[in-house]
C-alpha cells in the first residue's frame, strides 16, 4: 500500500513543481510587444500601405511568440491635443501548425491586415505632424507592457521625419543649432528599437481636398536628410538602436484587394 500513496507524493510535487516554474518563467520572460506609428501627414506619401507592409513584416518575425503583441497608433492633430490616436491592438498571429494547419494561420494573418487597412483608411489627413509626442507616447505604452532594458520590444515610424509641431526640433531641422527654445527632454528607449522608415516618401506640394496647393515642402537632398537622421537620434538615449530606412515595406496587393467584409476581423480590440 506503500507504493501508490508514495507515488502520488511525487506526482504531486512534480504538479507543483512545474507549475511554479511556469510562473516563474512567465514572470521572468521579457516582454515581446511593438509598437507601430503612422503618419497620416499630407507630406507623408507612405500612405496606408506603409502601415499594412509594416505589420506584415513584424507579423512575419520569427521572433514572435503567442504572447506578442502590435499597437497601431496614427500621430494626432489639434483635435487631440497632439496626442495620438489608437488605431487598433492586435495579437500577433503564429503558425500553430499542430492545432490549425500552416494555411489557417495565414488566412488569419491577411484577416488582420485587411482589417488594419480598413482601419487606417478611416484616419483623416492632417497638416501637423508631431512624430516626437507620438513617439513619447508609443514608449510609454512598451513600458507599460512590460519592456525594460532587456526585452523583445520595437517601435516603427512610417513618417517623412519632418516633424513640424515642436518648434524647437523643427528649428534644428532647419540648421538653427541656438534657438531659442530648449529641445524636449530626451526619450528613454533603452531595451527598445526604434525604426523609423519612409523619410525618401515625402511630397514636394502638398496639396488640400480640393486639389490646390497649399504649402511646399522643404526642398531636400542629402544634407537635409542627414540633418533630419540626425537630430532624430539626438533626441534618443540610445542613439545605437535607432535606424532609419529610405522606404517602409509595401504588404502583397493580394491582402488589399480583397474586400475586408467578406472576412469579418475577429481578433482586433480597441
Amino acid at each position: 500500500m506503500k507504493h501508490p500513496f508514495i507515488i502520488l507524493i511525487a506526482a504531486s510535487i512534480a504538479s507543483v513543481s512545474f507549475v511554479a516554474w511556469r510562473i516563474h518563467v512567465m514572470k521572468d520572460d521579457p516582454a515581446n510587444a511593438s509598437v507601430e506609428i503612422y503618419d497620416p501627414s499630407l507630406s507623408f506619401t507612405g500612405g496606408c500601405q506603409a502601415v499594412v507592409g509594416s505589420a506584415d513584416e513584424r507579423f512575419r518575425d520569427p521572433g514572435v511568440s503567442a504572447a506578442s503583441t502590435l499597437t497601431v497608433l496614427a500621430l494626432g492633430d489639434a483635435a487631440t491635443a497632439y496626442e495620438p490616436r489608437r488605431i487598433a491592438t492586435y495579437s500577433i498571429p503564429t503558425d500553430r501548425k499542430v492545432i490549425e494547419g500552416k494555411q489557417a494561420g495565414i488566412e488569419r494573418r491577411q484577416r488582420l491586415l485587411r482589417d488594419l487597412w480598413e482601419r487606417c483608411r478611416s484616419v483623416h489627413p492632417t497638416l501637423v505632424t508631431p512624430i516626437f509626442l507620438g513617439v513619447q507616447q508609443a514608449l510609454a505604452d512598451l513600458r507599460a507592457k512590460g519592456c525594460k532594458a532587456v526585452g523583445r520590444c520595437g517601435l516603427w515610424v512610417a513618417t517623412d521625419l519632418e516633424e513640424n509641431a515642436d518648434r524647437a526640433i523643427a528649428a534644428r531641422f532647419r540648421g538653427y543649432r541656438k534657438s531659442t527654445v530648449p529641445l524636449p527632454p530626451t526619450l528613454d528607449n533603452r531595451g527598445i528599437e526604434v525604426t523609423f522608415c519612409g523619410y525618401a516618401q515625402t511630397a514636394g506640394r502638398i496639396l488640400g481636398p480640393s486639389g490646390r496647393e497649399i504649402r511646399r515642402s522643404a526642398a531636400r537632398d542629402p544634407y537635409r536628410d542627414n540633418r533630419l537622421q540626425a537630430v532624430w537620434q539626438s533626441l534618443f538615449t540610445r542613439p545605437q538602436i535607432v535606424k532609419f530606412e529610405p522606404y517602409c515595406p509595401q504588404p502583397d496587393n493580394r491582402i488589399l484587394r480583397v474586400e475586408s467584409k467578406l472576412n469579418p476581423p475577429l481578433e482586433a480590440r480597441q
